[in-house]
């Protein structure tokens, strides 16, 4: 698959060839469904809790005589049927990990990226060329690319990119090892250096 480099500015600079090992991946949504879900549930804390029977103070007395009242007999205060009582199959504690194997996550990624590429929503740039913090720079080269709502990459030893980026509503910028498959689809375009792109490549290597 041959996609054209662009600079800051939208112009076209060169060609160049993405392997369709990684970019020539079908759809599976059974797959992105599967990566996502873990995901967002990898990110749960799971420390909600109600208070069953054992926790709810009171209940040492009996409330009011077993007979006589016409009502239904009642030994404590705790149970889920008083007021101030426990909470009856409340919500404990839990961990909601779920494990996905490191091949799928893999596959989930190409299979972003490859939805990316053949929508015409990648785009590589030669330098996204940052020298100080400026959010009128980045918003200016999303116009000019198209890609107002867009997640960028690049290999970078300083936070400029993403300091510039993280104040723009929709745009977000990431490491190229830190992208996940979440990542691409909640944002309509993915822009990357080429710096970038080959260490995204390099993930695939392993």
């Amino acid at each position: 698959m041959q996609i054209k480099v662009k600079d800051i500015s939208g112009k076209d600079v060169k060609s160049i060839e993405l392997p369709d090992s990684i970019y020539g991946i079908e759809m599976n949504e059974h797959v992105l469904h599967t990566v996502v879900k873990a995901y967002r549930a990898n990110r749960r804390q799971g420390t909600h809790a109600t208070k069953t029977r054992s926790l709810v103070s009171g209940g040492g007395k009996k409330p009011f005589k077993q007979k006589g009242t016409g009502g239904a007999r009642a030994g404590t205060t705790r149970s889920p049927l008083m007021p101030g009582g426990a909470t009856l199959h409340g919500p404990q504690p839990r961990d909601y990990t779920q494990k996905v194997n490191q091949k799928t996550k893999q596959l989930a990624l190409k299979i972003a990226l490859s939805d990316k590429a053949r929508h015409g929503k990648l785009v590589v740039v030669n330098d996204f060329a940052v020298k100080g913090y400026s959010t009128k720079t980045i918003i200016a080269a999303l116009t000019a690319l198209k890609s107002p709502k867009a997640l960028l990459a690049d290999v970078r030893t300083d936070d400029m990119l993403f300091k510039s980026t993280r104040n723009i509503h929709g745009a977000c910028a990431k490491s190229p090892v830190e992208l996940n498959v979440e990542d691409l689809l909640r944002h309509e375009s993915f822009i990357i250096s080429e710096a970038g792109l080959s260490a995204l490549h390099k993930r695939f290597e392993d």
